[in-house]
């Protein structure tokens, strides 16, 4: 009989609390904290080259397509075939963007 394994991903809050007036092991803690927010925002971000709206929306950090969607009303490049899925490559987002940063 096969074994299906199921991978469960949890992540725990850790609390450290430092008895100590060493400022630089305080510092050091606090980095450690900030690396680890990055690299859950990392890991959450798709690697795909091409995304869904809903993939656009989470890499931007926005709650719901709606922008999205007023980006690709605006002109933002999209791959539809035959009905399915709209996809955007990842490069040509970030192209897009640039070229409508302003200075305001």
């Amino acid at each position: 009989m096969k074994t299906r394994r199921k991978e469960i991903k949890t992540m725990a809050k850790v609390t450290i609390t430092l008895d100590t007036e060493d400022m630089q092991l305080t510092e050091d803690f606090k980095s450690v904290g900030q690396l680890v927010t990055m690299l859950k925002v990392a890991s959450n971000a798709p690697s795909a080259p091409y995304m869904t709206k809903s993939e656009v929306a989470r890499f931007m950090g926005l709650k719901s397509v709606t922008p999205v969607d007023k980006w690709i009303k605006k002109g933002l490049p999209v791959v539809k075939i035959d009905g399915m899925n709209t996809l955007i490559k990842r490069q040509t987002l970030i192209d897009w963007l640039a070229e409508h940063e302003t200075t305001e």
